[in-house]
């Protein structure tokens, strides 16, 4: 039997060129949901290892199969072991990254089993292994699911509310992802309107969740990368406030050919 074929698509974003004398311009929220659901829970160590910079997703995999951990610098891209760690762990990876983002925005074990290829029995096992592991992440479910009791709304920390009309005992799921995911919009709304009112060199294009894709004339750059950098870096109010760093990528030939470059040069 011979396999299917797979056409190459383009990409799509090669489409999008800058003005003649400027540079196209992406920047992103690093990992912007999950800054935000380890803030929810309160998570001590997960809080250091994102500010550490340190593959949240190689950790957690490891530590719901009880795996012994390499030492944390050495799970940070820039070491100089991180790639011999990255591919000895795919698999860990690729199974972290799937079950404990589901599982955070409160799939089931049945659901969570479906999607990575588990039994039920061995999904609820590995929820169970991550809760205890980060405790606060359940106590944030609770949380929200006794909100939603109470009067069926979900608060996100810049006090914006979403009221609910379904029944309690199916929304939690979407109560839990919709803290997060408005939360990064209004992080993202308040950069693109620093940027408007505050640095007329920058024309902004498009925005597409968690980035921005804008413009600027090659004169000003590098001068203007930190300036665009300072304008992006918003303040999520919790008790322990949040900054979520943002990275930068640039192409003087489209979107679709943008490489990650330095804030400061």
């Amino acid at each position: 039997m011979t396999g299917f074929y797979t056409p190459q698509l383009p990409n799509i974003r090669k489409l999008f060129i800058p003005d003649p004398g400027y540079i196209i311009a992406d920047v992103d929220l690093d990992r912007a949901d999950l800054q935000v659901v380890v803030w929810e829970a309160d998570d001590a160590d997960l809080k250091r290892r994102l500010r550490d910079g340190v593959d949240m997703h190689i950790t957690n995999g490891l530590e719901i199969k009880r795996m012994e951990l390499p030492p944390e610098e050495e799970l940070i891209p820039t070491h100089p072991e991180y790639p011999e760690h990255a591919k000895r762990y795919a698999k860990q990876r690729k199974f972290a990254k799937a079950f404990v983002h589901g599982t955070n925005y409160g799939g089931s074990a049945r659901t969570m089993a479906i999607n990575c290829g588990l039994t039920i029995r061995e999904a609820d096992d590995a929820q169970k292994r991550w809760f205890a592991t980060h405790p606060g992440i359940k106590r944030w479910h609770d949380r929200t699911e006794q909100q939603l009791m109470l009067d069926r709304r979900v608060v996100n920390p810049f006090g914006f509310h979403r009221i609910y009309f379904d029944r309690i005992d199916g929304i939690l799921p979407e109560a839990l992802a919709w803290v997060p995911q408005s939360t990064v919009a209004i992080v993202t709304n308040i950069g693109l309107a620093n940027l408007d009112e505050n640095l007329p060199q920058v024309e902004m294009l498009l925005q597409v969740h968690d980035s921005v894709v804008f413009q600027y004339e090659k004169k000003y750059d590098p001068w203007i990368r930190p300036q665009i950098r300072e304008q992006l870096l918003v303040t999520v109010p919790y008790d322990d406030p949040l900054v979520i760093p943002v990275g930068l990528e640039i192409s003087e030939v489209s979107w679709g050919d943008v490489a990650k470059v330095p804030w400061e040069v």
